[in-house]
């Protein structure tokens, strides 16, 4: 299939399953008994609402871009029908509204509208203080003084192991399984000691994370990516000071990733980086690849770009060489060949293959489209160009 046809078939199937994302809380403790507060920050481009039940959240996509978690953080789980519900808006240059009051029953909602182009962090607050006199404060609002000290908020760890249980007990986690894996590591680094090595390695976990759902969000699977994220969570297992249920947990999500590397196409993950190699491959066989070659480079830049990072050097290095393969296709177009233009553009690539953050596959095939433009600078009569 066509490398543009494939890709947008399975960048369609990424966006309908990503429209749903969700998310549990970060207990960050503090508060006072039966008060507490949320704070969330979420990535808006177009329109989204984020609702909150308890202690777990949906950031629903309503249109644009898909949105993006950023942060969700509570002192306490919010309670049903919380007394003196507050919202307010902290960050954002569009519109932030509470379109559904908890109080009213069920979940708060709230809604964010970013009129402008390109993305937009949003933060939010939530705040209450105090249960109602018939609230049944439930299994996750339990303290223990002798631990916390009075009036310290003490998530109920038995509740959290127990309910991420069940959720595996059913048959849809395959299909949230990264955010899965993002609940404990939020779980664990709450319980892991401020400005410490232990919180620096569970970030640098999540930072990976980050990188790898951002990319499958697009419908690109990266298995580097995935053995990057494995790689850190292993360090954390070997190096943090981790309770041995957190331990356990963190193990399991380890197993299941590597589960996942083996077996991605049954957790609806298509190795679409697999499937452009193997086309490309196909390409250069015989002798037909010569009059299309700038254009096969092109398409090589163009899928290299479609899995770095939107902003910052790797793009605007791959954005460089893009711009002067256009300048030389330009003057190849009309019957010129500008030898010093194609050195502009060897020079770029290079720079490119230097610098860049590349995965394995996609340094080969930069480096193989480098060696054949030193080909054709030397033979480039053979190339049809004069």
């Amino acid at each position: 299939m066509h490398k543009r046809v494939l890709l947008g078939l399975m960048t369609i199937g990424a966006v309908a399953s990503a429209q749903i994302l969700q998310r549990r809380a970060a207990m960050v403790g503090g508060g006072a008994p039966g008060s507490g507060k949320c704070t969330v920050e979420v990535v808006v481009d177009g329109a989204a609402d984020v609702e909150i039940r308890g202690g777990n959240a949906i950031l629903r996509n309503l249109s644009g871009q898909s949105p993006q978690w950023r942060r969700f953080e509570c002192t306490s789980i919010m309670p049903a029908n919380p007394a003196n519900f507050r919202f307010a808006g902290v960050d954002g240059r569009g519109r932030q509204e509470l379109v559904r009051d908890p109080r009213n029953g069920g979940a708060a909602v709230v809604r964010i509208e970013d009129p402008d182009n390109g993305s937009e962090a949003y933060t939010f607050d939530l705040a209450w203080d105090g249960y109602p006199a018939s609230q049944d404060r439930g299994p996750y609002d339990q303290r223990d003084d002798r631990a916390f000290g009075p009036g310290r908020e003490q998530p109920d760890l038995d509740a959290y192991h127990q309910d991420r249980d069940t959720w595996f007990r059913g048959n849809n986690w395959r299909s949230m399984l990264f955010e899965r894996v993002r609940d404990d590591l939020d779980h664990v680094t709450s319980g892991a000691f401020p400005f410490s090595g232990d919180r620096a390695r569970l970030a640098k976990t999540e930072m990976e994370l980050d990188e790898l759902q951002q990319k499958l969000s697009r419908g690109f699977y990266d298995e580097q990516e995935l053995d990057e994220v494995m790689g850190a969570l292993q360090v954390v297992l070997q190096a943090n000071r981790l309770a041995p249920r957190d331990r356990a947990i963190l193990t399991d999500d380890l197993s299941r990733m590597r589960d996942f590397r083996l077996r991605h196409d049954q957790y609806g993950a298509r190795d679409i980086e697999g499937a452009y190699h193997s086309e490309r491959d196909q390409r250069f066989r015989g002798d037909s690849w010569r009059p299309m070659f700038f254009q096969n480079i092109r398409q090589d830049l163009d899928h290299v770009a479609s899995s770095t990072f939107p902003f910052g050097g790797d793009q605007a290095r791959l954005g460089r060489t893009k711009f002067e393969l256009d300048e030389l296709q330009q003057k190849l177009s009309e019957g010129f060949y500008d030898e010093q233009e194609l050195d502009e553009v060897i020079g770029a690539l290079q720079v490119v293959i230097e610098s860049n953050r590349l995965g394995p596959r996609d340094r080969d095939i930069l480096t193989d489209d480098l060696a054949r433009m030193r080909d054709f600078r030397i033979r480039h009569d053979q190339y049809g160009a004069r």
